[in-house]
């Protein structure tokens, strides 16, 4: 709900038109990705900083946003990689009769998987904390994503703010209508029927949103209109995401030969 208060400062990634900085971002991503050694994450990490710098994005704001949650969680699930790959071993821990013994090839297994989801989050988080939403969903509609799930993404992203407001005025009319204070099961039951009846007012507004949306002429077919131009600067930012991921590229294939 916030993320577009970057979207107007005077940076170097809100100054890319919107198509071209998907583009590369993406491209960015699927560099991250394909790589299987951790120079090549350690470049893209240098480059998504560099990024962030110039985009005028607090640092601290921004590592924080793209390391909790999603790559701690990616750190959780790869910690079985210490113990379950074969090599040099690490440590020996015993843990009442098993014994366990992480290994340093294990270690670099987990450390790359997890470098690499960081990577793909914080590339999203400049993504979107540097554009506006409508203009993503314009891009992706100009870069002939399907269209079902381009209009998917757009009404998904209204309905939350249209959600948010509809159980904000539900809590508020329970709390006007409670004169004492509730027991912890009284308050379970009642959020209980709060959701459901949330679903039930979300199903009905998506219908005569819907309805609305064909009697002023929408179809399948309907593509949303676009007039950001491509300049020379996004060309060239274009350019140098796409050498980057031929270095990357490169790297990974010298790696392979050798």
């Amino acid at each position: 709900m916030y993320f577009e208060r970057f979207t107007g400062t005077k940076g170097i990634l809100q100054e890319i038109n919107p198509s071209v900085k998907l583009l590369s971002l993406v491209a960015l991503i699927l560099s991250a990705i394909a790589a299987k050694t951790i120079y090549p994450l350690l470049i893209l990490f240098v480059v998504v900083i560099i990024l962030c710098i110039f985009s005028k994005i607090p640092l601290g704001y921004f590592l924080k946003r793209a390391t909790l949650f999603i790559p701690v969680f990616a750190a959780l699930i790869a910690s079985p990689l210490l113990f379950m790959t074969p090599g040099t071993v690490l440590a020996q821990i015993m843990i009442g009769p098993v014994l366990i013994q992480p290994t340093i090839e294990g270690f670099l297994k987990a450390t790359v998987f997890t470098f690499r989801i960081w990577i793909c989050v914080a590339t999203l988080n400049l993504l979107v904390l540097t554009t506006r939403f409508s203009q993503i969903i314009h891009s992706m509609d100009r870069l002939r994503f399907p269209k079902l799930f381009v209009t998917m993404i757009a009404i998904t992203y209204r309905f939350i703010f249209l959600f948010i407001d509809e159980a904000y005025r539900m809590i508020l009319a329970k709390e006007s209508r409670t004169a004492a204070r509730e027991s912890r099961i009284r308050n379970l039951r009642s959020l209980a029927n709060m959701f459901a009846t949330l679903f039930v007012r979300a199903y009905e507004k998506g219908e005569r949103v819907y309805l609305a949306m064909l009697a002023r002429g929408f179809t399948p077919e309907t593509r949303m209109r676009n007039e950001l131009k491509i300049k020379t600067g996004d060309w060239l930012f274009l350019t140098a995401s796409f050498s980057i991921c031929v270095v990357i590229s490169s790297i990974e294939l010298l790696r392979l030969v050798g």
